[in-house]
């Protein structure tokens, strides 16, 4: 069955694991998923290492659609790490999940290797999705706030949006 032949998920329950850029899309996130449960467990700062422990601690309570934002926060120099940490959490949301994960940006770029790492675990999982924040950032860098990390208003509301578009694509656990 391709993705084109799921019909779109009318509600249904997400988690939220991530850092600050998910604190931003969450009231976004949830205008556009009204009548979803959703539940955040979103940290300004926080790391992939922090961010996958969470998913650990929550394994058993997930949502059938968990949305991750984690790996602006690492380190340059850790992106075997994050690739190892990748695996990691695409293991503990295992195959009956639908895990998205936004690509990630910071000081206004796409962060080649960390995003390479996504790329290859949506490309070894069905499961795994790809919110794409480098590409609508790198289409209009409008959406960054000076600091080249955070969305403006209108960049969490586009961020929200993809997000929302994704997680209704996912097939239902």
């Amino acid at each position: 069955m391709d993705d084109d032949d799921v019909q779109p998920a009318a509600t249904g329950s997400v988690t939220l694991v991530g850092d600050s850029l998910n604190v931003g899309i969450d009231p976004y996130l949830r205008e556009e998923l009204d009548g979803w449960t959703v539940d955040a467990h979103d940290r300004v700062g926080r790391s992939t290492d922090e961010g996958v422990a969470v998913l650990r601690e929550l394994r058993s309570s997930l949502a059938p659609v968990v949305v991750l934002s984690l790996g602006t926060n690492d380190p340059d120099g850790s992106e075997s790490r994050f690739d190892a940490l990748v695996s990691e959490a695409v293991e503990v949301v295992g195959p009956s999940r639908c895990l998205l994960w936004a690509t990630i940006v910071r000081d206004g770029i796409g962060r080649i290797e960390f995003n390479r790492a996504l790329v290859r675990a949506r490309a070894a999982n069905p499961n795994v999705r790809l919110v794409e924040w480098a590409l609508l950032v790198s289409e209009d860098d409008s959406l960054l706030e000076s600091d080249f990390v955070h969305g403006t208003p209108e960049g969490y509301a586009a961020r929200a949006a993809e997000t929302a578009r994704a997680v209704r694509a996912c097939r239902r656990a």
